[in-house]
């Protein structure tokens, strides 16, 4: 299928782009539309759920499936967004089966009780006057607004963008970031120790904790601190042997604190710790990586750049809500 008949099916359907997102609304429903594959995308409907129970799960899942049709379904249910992966069909109308198809998809929602989203997905008040593109979960989605909770919300992220440009600080940052990392190593540690198992999720939490820490710190968010949370992150690779070592003196030997920390010394500075170390060193560095991979997101999007560009893509995509001017039908 050609890109140019997604394109047309959207647009003419009255969604917009904003990068690789499309969103509009559907039968009142805020929606966003990502790519999958070149025929397959997940249908982001914004909704309100006080509890998502199994047989709510279970009752759309069936509602939306379509024997003998490989048309997608059920992706996710949660308190703000029901997703569901929509698969179009190349050889025929294109934009006649994307609006057939989500047409099925928000009667399936209304059948079971699950209505658009009428409360603010900042605040929280009750019939916001717009939409807006906004990060949920980790994912961009088309979500109720108040305007002016928006509009408040870019400037104190600005002004606070700024603040840290002025007055953030690489030192403090970096002196927050290595207690940080200190913090995240613990679970981990504790994982090797107790379990004797190494979890590449766990490691993730080295990255997470050191780019708090700096944050917390008031280091300057530019992009030179990701390089320096990926860098205090690696220097938990050295250190986690070295705590290792210590713990097992302790308890097996019942070394006192001093002997430990002179035994390491010597160790360090012959070199024969951690040529000693060569292959777990490797295998800890990987599963570093692993981690920062998994807390990239995370990192990257704590910077002020990050933010900022954020809180742009929800004021360039901010439009009127049809769902205040008709609520009584809900």
């Amino acid at each position: 299928m050609a890109n140019s008949e997604i394109v047309s099916a959207l647009t003419s359907s009255g969604f917009e782009a904003n990068g690789m997102v499309y969103f509009g609304t559907w039968r009142d429903y805020a929606v966003s539309l990502r790519s999958i594959s070149g025929k397959t995308y997940y249908a982001d409907f914004a909704v309100r759920l006080e509890k998502v129970p199994f047989s709510l799960r279970r009752s759309l899942a069936k509602a939306v499936r379509v024997p003998g049709l490989k048309l997608g379904g059920l992706e996710r249910v949660t308190n703000q967004v029901v997703t569901f992966s929509l698969r179009l069909n190349p050889k025929g109308d294109v934009t006649a089966q994307f609006r057939e198809r989500m047409d099925q998809l928000a009667a399936a929602l209304r059948d079971n009780g699950v209505f658009p989203a009428d409360s603010c997905i900042l605040t929280g008040a009750p019939m916001p006057d717009s939409l807006c593109l906004a990060s949920v979960g980790g994912l961009i989605c088309y979500q109720p607004a108040m305007a002016s909770a928006l509009r408040d919300q870019s400037r104190r992220i600005r002004e606070q963008a700024e603040d840290n440009r002025e007055n953030g600080s690489y030192l403090t940052g970096l002196v927050g970031a290595l207690l940080g990392m200190l913090v995240g190593l613990i679970p981990n540690l504790l994982s090797i120790i107790a379990l004797e198992r190494i979890y590449g999720l766990l490691f993730a939490l080295v990255p997470m904790a050191a780019m708090f820490g700096y944050k917390l710190l008031k280091g300057k968010m530019s992009k030179a601190a990701l390089w320096i949370v990926i860098g205090v992150s690696l220097l938990g690779v050295i250190l986690i042997p070295l705590f290792e070592l210590a713990f097992y003196m302790m308890r097996e030997y019942g070394s006192s604190l001093g002997f430990v920390i002179a035994t390491i010394l010597n160790a360090l500075e012959d070199g024969s710790f951690f040529s000693a170390l060569g292959a777990e060193y490797l295998q800890l560095l990987l599963f570093m990586g692993i981690g920062i991979l998994f807390a990239w997101r995370y990192i990257y999007g704590q910077l002020s750049s990050s933010a900022v560009t954020a809180v742009q893509t929800q004021i360039d995509t901010l439009r009127p809500n049809p769902l205040r001017r008709r609520p009584e039908q809900y």
